[in-house]
């Protein structure tokens, strides 16, 4: 009984809905139809989404773009993505901030690599000498930067832990800072041992204080935090920097003569006292300069939507750093804001070319179809020569007679002319097989009977009966053309630098060590393929709605 019963709720629920459908086929008008089958196809509706939100990026790419993705910056050739960071130094969950990548060789290999520069903001240091406690902040005070010696001792030991000093203590002014060397906040003192026997060139004391004890089995590299300055100066000069770390220098080593090294920073009209320092210090607690995420930032100068002009960005961070969410190319561009400036000529050359070539085929095609005789005979003859010719070398060939030297906008709409040179041939065919069936229909010749011209004809009558065919046909041809134009720019031919295209991006990543080492050169091709899959999708989408029986009714499942 139960199961009887719902046979028949589920027959009156069948019944229902396919009096609905019958209600829409009947009052709906074609087109309406055509979106109610097309929102069935789930892949082409998240394809048509994706697509429009492809677009609308290319139409904003300029408000979206967090730096001038024509800009380049030598010192970040090859950088990584930026690491946003989402806790402080506590651990605490913060804003997102990032900091500034500073290049780095290492002096065996001479590799580059790329390490997160870290500038102090804030500083608290207490003196050991006086026991005061002393904060240093950037912006405060007067306070313009903050600086750091690193005193480094170097002394070579016995097997019976002799010890003979190899230098003078050497004082590095540190002002961005590695987060590996922050650990030297905490630690105080970091030493670095090495099992050698050899010494490296010595002075001759050294060299005598050397021989005072046994045959050395080590050499002992010692780096503590020496002192803790701020600068206060309204105008630091070039050689502020070096006077301070002499002036540090000439009171470590007699620390009598001060009066010396006063006179020292006199005679370049720097005032010790404007000087804040710490010696022998003990840090207590410390701020870093962050460059947080900004929503709105303003940057780079541009007009929007080519009309309006502004700064104003979506999202940003301040100068110096630089937010390369998908790191940086050869010549230290951001690769994010040049994907968003590519797809502009990427994915508006598809558009442009179909108009080309539709306006091409449907022309010939047309008139080919419809007039016949010595007319269908030179046309038709002229495209089969042209489609017996391989579209590739043609494209080439085209490409490589024109100048190389032209600007980037004439190299843009020489490669649209060049791709609808090559694809209307195929279009016009096609066209011309349906014009053919058309115009024996009985509306045509009605039409004809009744003295309309052959242009009101083909325009009213023909051409609008191909729409199905023309508007499938150019969903499917469109990522031909993002194809076509991604290979002459890898190849060289197409878009050339500084202007931006997706193929011209991967041009870049040709290369083993672009490849090995900056991986990310490769992600224009993801975008591609989304771009060629959504269009493919959706072409398929349209062909199954476009088809007269999916206007009609659907047998219903249970």
């Amino acid at each position: 009984m139960k199961k009887k019963k719902t046979n028949d709720n589920n027959t009156l629920k069948s019944a229902e809905v396919s009096k609905e459908d019958l209600f829409e086929v009947k009052y709906m008008s074609r087109w309406q139809l055509v979106w109610r089958a097309l929102r069935k196809h789930k892949l082409g509706m998240i394809s048509l989404w994706i697509l429009i939100i492809m677009y609308i990026i290319a139409l904003l790419a300029d408000f979206l773009s967090p730096t001038n993705p024509y800009e380049q910056t030598q010192g970040l050739s090859f950088a990584p993505p930026s690491r946003v960071h989402w806790t402080d130094e506590s651990g605490k969950l913060t804003a997102p901030y990032i900091y500034a990548w500073v290049m780095e060789r290492d002096p065996e290999t001479y590799r580059t690599t790329f390490v997160e520069g870290v500038s102090i903001g804030s500083i608290t240091a207490l003196d050991r000498s006086t026991g005061t406690e002393i904060t240093f902040t950037k912006g405060e005070d007067g306070v313009i930067d903050i600086f750091l010696t690193i005193k480094t001792v170097r002394y070579a030991l016995d097997a019976e832990g002799n010890r003979a000093n190899l230098g003078q203590p050497d004082y590095s002014v540190i002002q961005n800072i590695k987060l590996s060397e922050l650990e030297l906040f905490e630690k105080m003192m970091v030493s670095e041992t090495s099992n050698r026997t050899t010494i490296d060139s010595l002075s001759p004391s050294r060299f005598r204080e050397l021989q005072r004890i046994g045959p050395p089995v080590k050499v002992v590299t010692e780096r503590s935090l020496h002192r803790v300055f701020a600068q206060k100066e309204a105008e630091i000069k070039d050689i502020v920097l070096e006077a301070i770390s002499i002036y540090n220098e000439v009171i470590d080593i007699d620390g009598e003569d001060v009066e010396l090294a006063k006179e020292f920073l006199a005679e370049l009209e720097i005032s010790p006292n404007l000087l804040g320092v710490v010696v022998e210090p003990e840090v207590t607690e410390y701020e870093t300069v962050k460059y947080p995420i900004k929503f709105f930032a303003k940057s780079w100068d541009y007009k929007l939507l080519w009309l309006f002009p502004t700064n104003i960005h979506l999202f940003g961070t301040d100068q110096p750093s630089k937010l390369l969410l998908f790191g940086a190319d050869r010549y230290g561009r951001d690769v994010f804001s040049r994907i968003l400036a590519g797809s502009r000529i990427s994915m508006s050359i598809g558009l442009l070319a179909i108009l080309i070539t539709f306006s091409l085929g449907l022309s010939i095609g047309g008139a080919a179809g419809y007039f016949g005789g010595i007319t269908d005979e030179i046309l038709m003859r002229v495209t089969e020569v042209l489609m017996s010719i391989p579209s590739f070398y043609l494209l080439i060939s085209l490409r490589a007679i024109l100048p190389t030297s032209i600007p980037s906008h004439m190299t843009y709409l020489l490669i649209v002319v060049i791709l609808s040179f090559i694809g209307w041939p195929g279009m016009s065919r096609v066209i011309r097989g349906m014009v053919l069936g058309l115009k024996e229909t009985e509306f045509v010749q009605a039409a004809v009977a009744m003295g309309y011209p052959s242009s009101r004809v083909i325009l009213r009558h023909i051409i609008p009966n191909t729409a199905t065919y023309i508007i499938v046909a150019a969903t499917l041809s469109i990522p031909g053309y993002i194809l076509g134009e991604a290979g002459l720019s890898f190849l060289g031919l197409g878009i050339t630098e500084p202007s931006a295209s997706w193929g011209l991006m991967l041009s870049q990543a040709q290369s083993i060590k672009a490849m090995t080492e900056a991986p990310w050169l490769l992600i224009p091709g993801i975008f591609i393929f989304i771009v060629v899959m959504g269009f493919n999708l959706l072409g398929d989408a349209l062909r199954d709605a476009l088809d007269p029986r999916s206007l009609g009714t659907r047998p219903l499942r249970s």
